[in-house]
């Protein structure tokens, strides 16, 4: 009678261990910058994370799906912090392995949103005036009247991974011209003066 008491207490032990570590497409690692951090806060259903911008490169995030996150579309958030010190001008996340389902909130906190454009695989969001501190990419907050990103996991199956890439476009070319133009043009007018 004892050992079918403790043998009953074990499996319920192992039951509670294996359904507590159901977790949504499990974190296998990021690459990047060193300086760039990523904290993980994924649960199932929900793929969520901080990413803390020391440095403006490009971050890359790699999630296996397991079985829980078959269910339905996985929902998607994150906190974008800009402690580079520089100016956020856009912000590219782009998809390998798997494809957004519906687009959802991009919410500045001192930035103003321009344009968000999305396909299959990829969002690219433009601000109009630069972000310096932090954006939410999706509801991570949980605020009225904002959505998360949903991800589509029809035709995937448990084990399968997929990889999530940030970064912050690099100026275009024309931009990077424009103060070499402007010094140029001052250089000018200053030999004309001289003259």
């Amino acid at each position: 009678m004892h050992f079918a008491k403790l043998a009953a207490a074990f499996v319920a032990t192992l039951a509670l261990s294996i359904s507590a570590s159901a977790n949504a497409a499990l974190l296998l690692g990021t690459s990047g910058s060193a300086a760039n951090t990523v904290t993980d806060y994924s649960a199932p259903g929900a793929v969520s994370f901080d990413l803390d911008l020391a440095h403006l490169s490009p971050t890359t995030l790699r999630f296996v799906i397991e079985q829980d996150d078959l269910l339905g579309p996985l929902s998607l958030n994150a906190i974008v912090r800009n402690l580079s010190g520089a100016a956020l001008n856009g912000f590219h996340v782009n998809l390998s392995g798997i494809s957004f389902l519906a687009s959802g909130s991009v919410t500045p906190a001192f930035g103003t949103l321009g344009n968000v454009s999305q396909g299959p695989d990829y969002a690219s969001i433009d601000f109009t005036s630069p972000e310096w501190a932090e954006f939410h990419f999706g509801n991570p907050l949980a605020l009225s009247g904002k959505a998360d990103w949903l991800l589509d996991t029809r035709g995937l199956v448990a084990g399968d991974s997929f990889v999530i890439s940030a970064d912050v476009p690099e100026p275009s070319s024309f931009a990077l011209l424009l103060p070499a133009l402007y010094m140029a043009g001052l250089m000018a007018g200053r030999r004309r003066k001289k003259a």
